[in-house]
């Protein structure tokens, strides 16, 4: 183990490259890991005695007696059960469970997050990419916040500033998607079984989790709508789920699929598919057309949603109540603008007189070009 260091500044020693604070609330002395900066710690240390003074105990107590197995716990029974934090409880309690909250420093978000491009895949045993790895660590954000909120914590670990490193930069504006006839294509020679799955895909724009887990008393056919309780962003304040307005092609699709289970899109038993039901299938039918899997899978259809909606011309802000993001700039950092000939027919409207301008005046001697 690494041997505790003093330095010049009193209640402020090191082990190895870590800082680390003492200071009393009230008749009890504690312990607070700070990070690497020497600075930064001085400047804990003199805000904590600060607040001690005017006699702010309780969140101080809190964050020294509270772990982050019980601030999960407390989240799983309280907080708003973001689908996204609670599939991923042990990857988060495996790193940080028996810590006290007021143990994590940023230091450990950057080994987390090192950790986490570390783990292969579950699927094919690839790496992890920075959008899975900047997912995960926005929920472990999201809980660090719901600790603030509730006053288990004086602040977040997390840095305020953009460009902290902690999250990947991600390819704005560079997602890929399928054309217009490859997806006609896909939907044209897709199994009988599929097809439905790959409609409401494209057509909805919902995530793959979203889709499967569908039930009927979810879809109100009457109103073409359907809800989505349980998704990943926001949810609607009616407690009926965020809303997916229906297209009259996809309602009757609806209409005609099997009402034998209480899952919209069922197996012939009646079970739910599961991802590794139609990841193989809508991997093998993509081989089949000569379309990259590497850089083409399901998520795509989402994209495709977005993408084409954009190139016929619709609004960012109906294609942002489409795909249900929180705000507009989702939308247009990462779904518009990624079609490098649709930017360049854009750009083609600048061109005068057809694109003949330049070539006569050169051809004519023109003054406003200078001679040889």
């Amino acid at each position: 183990m690494a041997k505790r260091e003093k330095t010049k500044h009193k209640g402020i020693y090191r082990v190895g490259e870590t800082y680390y604070i003492t200071y009393y609330v009230g008749p009890k002395k504690y312990e607070k890991a700070i990070g690497s900066k020497l600075s930064e710690a001085v400047e804990e240390k003199t805000e904590r005695e600060k607040k001690a003074r005017s006699g702010k105990y309780a969140i101080l107590d809190k964050q020294e007696k509270m772990t982050f197995k019980e601030l999960f716990e407390l989240y799983e029974k309280e907080g708003d059960a973001k689908d996204y934090i609670l599939t991923r409880g042990e990857t988060y309690l495996n790193f940080f469970g028996s810590r006290k909250l007021s143990q994590v420093t940023r230091t450990d978000l950057f080994s987390f997050k090192d950790m986490l491009k570390a783990t292969p895949k579950q699927i094919g045993g690839g790496e992890v990419t920075d959008s899975h790895v900047n997912r995960v660590l926005a929920g472990l954000r999201r809980l660090f916040n719901f600790a603030v909120n509730r006053e288990m914590m004086e602040r977040s670990p997390f840095p305020t500033a953009s460009k902290s490193g902690l999250f990947s930069p991600e390819n704005k504006g560079l997602r890929n998607f399928f054309s217009e006839k490859e997806m006609e294509t896909i939907v044209g020679v897709s199994p009988d079984w599929l097809r439905p799955l790959i409609l409401t895909a494209y057509y909805t724009g919902t995530r793959e989790n979203e889709l499967l887990s569908l039930r009927w008393n979810e879809v109100d056919l009457q109103a073409g709508i359907i809800y989505l309780p349980s998704s990943k962003t926001l949810k609607d304040e009616t407690g009926k789920g965020q809303r997916v307005v229906m297209q009259r092609e996809l309602i009757d699709l609806f209409k005609s699929l099997p009402k034998g289970s209480e899952w919209v899109f069922s197996k012939p038993g009646g079970d739910r598919y599961y991802h590794w039901n139609i990841f193989k299938a809508f991997r093998s039918l993509l081989k089949s057309l000569d379309i990259d899997t590497k850089k083409y899978s399901w998520k795509e259809l989402r994209h495709t949603t977005a993408s084409l909606m954009h190139l016929k011309g619709v609004p960012a802000l109906s294609i942002k109540d489409q795909l249900r993001h929180t705000t507009v700039k989702t939308t247009e950092d990462f779904y518009i603008g990624s079609n490098v000939e649709y930017q360049r027919e854009q750009a083609e409207k600048l061109i005068l007189n057809s694109g003949k301008l330049v070539g006569n005046r050169q051809a004519q001697g023109s003054p406003l070009l200078p001679s040889a």
